[in-house]
């Protein structure tokens, strides 16, 4: 059952990732991300993005949940976000503040703690609709500083509009996580506090 559809999907992603980061390096180290390596950078991101959405789908759709699928999916999923965010910070520390990326990330850490534990004691610490929408709005936000990336100039905050877009964006995935982070703390301390 380890690689099963879903499973296979997720692993995936993983290689998606890799790619993507070896991408953003070559950014990194100095060549133009307009062109090939923007879009494909972009729609490197857009297809991990999607492939998150749809192992979870197939999993329950097809009885395929698996014990290394709810540890795997997670983590692919904080590698994806997590590793983009760390680099288009490093790219462009005008436009995407370090403190902002080490504050979704110390959430996504928190939580993973939170999840381990419960489901070692054979607790159930399934994503709730907060953490979903979370999910969403940081793909949404890093989709957006991928794409001014490629098309605009980051820091000279051109075009306006994206500039913008970009900005509300990832301010909307920071309030987001902290959000969704408290809920699963709550949680967290009702059940252990019951228990």
């Amino acid at each position: 059952m380890i690689w099963n559809l879903p499973n296979r999907i997720t692993l995936s992603r993983l290689l998606l990732a890799l790619a993507l980061f070896v991408l953003l390096g070559l950014v990194q180290a100095g060549h133009a991300p307009r062109g090939w390596i923007g879009w494909t950078c972009f729609g490197l991101f857009v297809v991990a993005a999607a492939t998150d959405w749809i192992d979870g789908w197939l999993a329950r759709k097809l009885g395929m949940v698996t014990a290394f699928g709810r540890v795997m999916d997670p983590f692919v999923d904080k590698v994806v976000t997590g590793g983009t965010l760390v680099f288009l910070a490093a790219l462009f520390p005008a436009s995407i503040p370090a403190w902002i990326v080490v504050t979704i990330l110390a959430r996504e850490f928190f939580v993973h703690a939170i999840r381990g534990v419960f489901e070692a004691r054979g607790v159930s610490f399934a994503a709730e609709m907060p953490g979903k929408i979370k999910m969403v709005m940081q793909c949404f936000a890093i989709g957006a500083m991928l794409l001014h990336m490629t098309i605009g100039e980051p820091l000279l905050r051109e075009p306006r509009w994206l500039h913008w877009v970009v900005t509300a964006s990832l301010w909307i995935a920071l309030l987001s996580s902290v959000q969704s982070g408290w809920l699963y703390a709550r949680k967290a301390w009702s059940v252990l506090a019951s228990g």
